[in-house]
């Protein structure tokens, strides 16, 4: 076991324009590389087409790194908690992934999310998985390793298991993660429930890279509060510290509280993330979802936002834990947008699949049909990306949608999920990050499903041509 904690070192300087080569050129070796000319040849696509999402990529890395630093761990660089280690065979995965595939319904999520378990010690306001403490009603664990084997055939890079609080239920966790292929960048959530430095240890030992640790306070008493438990505060701390001693990416997920719009608390709290020597802070506001749901949609400020920005150009917080800000920067309508299917899948404790933890709505439960199936439907249902966020632009519809779920078969929510998702199109606009290239891409995805009509036409001819005796 490893009794020094892991460092994190921001990559500053020319550091980073060397590190970004870095990238570029492997990225560029893997758009060149043999084995992925021949997958595009066999999907119909050109070198033009590869091309094309080579310069793509690099408007979304750009667009990834614009607010946040860079994290040197140990011999990698990671460009944010969203993405893979570089170097790592996941990194190559994924970049591949967005180099060999053109029409962006073929494109494999980045990351699938599977929660393990709907039990949980804590009683946060704003989970959205209502979490209980009954394991009768959590998915079957041979279940659940089929699905991480089918997540990985499809392509996907990276997984998260979680809950829940997954430590709950820590024999069968761990079962799990053994079970995920090496080769995949496997993360959890956890509260710091149960965490221990040989659990730690083990879960590190079997192939978990990374962990987004809880913590939504600076003050015990509040952090306390808001996840329903005394011991909460103290319960993440110490998990910090143990993953990290073990080796573990260490991270915080934070859910900012209103006082927290006060700058100066935010700041506090970064303090607090830099005494604990975490790697990189998660920030998501609150959604209609889970138990706040009833509260209706209640918009976000722009507050943290431009904090996010301040604090990364402020020399004074260059060595702080950057802040990889999916409702404070990412998910905005100048970067990429509600990152549903390209960017994130979620698997419920009971089976259904959910564009993310906080968009309740099913295309599909894996008790009732096989995984790729319903991962299919969801990628027909999501054509292109689009500026907002599923439960507070279709709050309504997905609203009303609950109120007949439980009479619907797993087909007839999909149905009724891709009719939400269309709207949500509907209402939307192409994101910053795409919109530049849209054109282009529109007419490129044309030419590509011309071609494959055609080649399809001359098969069909082929076939049902008589043959000479």
């Amino acid at each position: 076991m490893n009794s020094y904690p892991a460092s994190y070192s921001n990559v500053t300087g020319m550091d980073v324009r060397t590190t970004n080569l870095k990238i570029t050129w492997r990225a560029l070796i893997l758009l060149l590389d043999r084995a992925n000319r021949v997958i595009r040849k066999n999907k119909g696509l050109n070198f033009g087409d590869a091309l094309f999402n080579f310069i793509k990529l690099s408007f979304l890395q750009n667009t990834i790194v614009k607010y946040r630093r860079l994290v040197r761990f140990e011999d990698k660089v990671m460009l944010d908690s969203t993405f893979p280690p570089f170097p790592s065979r996941a990194f190559d995965r994924r970049i591949s992934n967005y180099i060999n595939n053109l029409d962006l319904t073929e494109l494999p999520s980045g990351i699938i999310s599977i929660s393990t378990t709907n039990c949980c010690p804590y009683s946060c306001a704003f989970c959205s998985t209502n979490a209980r403490h009954n394991t009768d009603t959590d998915l079957d664990e041979d279940l659940i390793k089929q699905t991480i084997r089918q997540a990985e055939d499809l392509g996907v890079a990276t997984l998260i298991l979680h809950g829940g609080e997954p430590m709950y239920r820590y024999d069968r966790f761990l079962r799990l993660v053994k079970h995920v292929n090496k080769d995949t960048c496997l993360w959890m959530f956890t509260t710091g429930y149960g965490v221990t430095v040989e659990k730690a240890a083990e879960l590190k030992a079997n192939g978990l890279f990374g962990v987004w640790v809880s913590l939504d306070h600076y003050l015990p008493d509040v952090h306390n509060r808001m996840r329903g438990n005394p011991e909460a505060f103290e319960n993440a701390c110490r998990a910090v510290d143990h993953f990290r001693r073990a080796g573990v990416y260490t991270c915080l997920s934070l859910v900012p509280p209103p006082d927290f719009l006060e700058t100066e608390n935010f700041k506090k709290y970064y303090d607090l993330a830099k005494d604990l020597g975490v790697a990189e802070i998660r920030v998501m506001e609150v959604k209609p979802s889970g138990r706040e749901a009833c509260r209706g949609v209640i918009p976000h400020s722009s507050v943290l936002e431009q904090l996010q920005k301040d604090l990364f150009k402020d020399p004074a917080y260059r060595n702080h834990p950057p802040l990889s800000g999916l409702s404070t920067w990412l998910e905005k309508d100048p970067a990429l947008g509600c990152q549903c299917r390209f960017e994130y899948l979620f698997i419920t404790s009971t089976g259904e699949v959910q564009p993310c933890e906080a968009t309740e709505i099913s295309f599909g439960n894996i008790k009732d049909e096989p995984f790729p199936e319903i991962y299919r439907r969801v990628c027909k249902a999501f054509p292109q990306p689009s500026t907002g966020c599923i439960p507070m632009v279709m709050y309504s519809e997905v609203r009303d949608y609950h109120k007949i779920k439980d009479d619907l078969s797993s087909r007839e929510k999909s149905v009724l999920s891709t009719r939400i998702m269309r709207g949500f199109h509907e209402k939307g606009f192409i994101p910053g990050a795409y919109r530049s290239l849209w054109s282009i891409y529109q007419s490129r995805l044309k030419a590509y499903h011309s071609r494959l009509s055609a080649k399809r036409l001359s098969s069909a001819q082929l076939e049902t041509k008589p043959h000479d005796t």
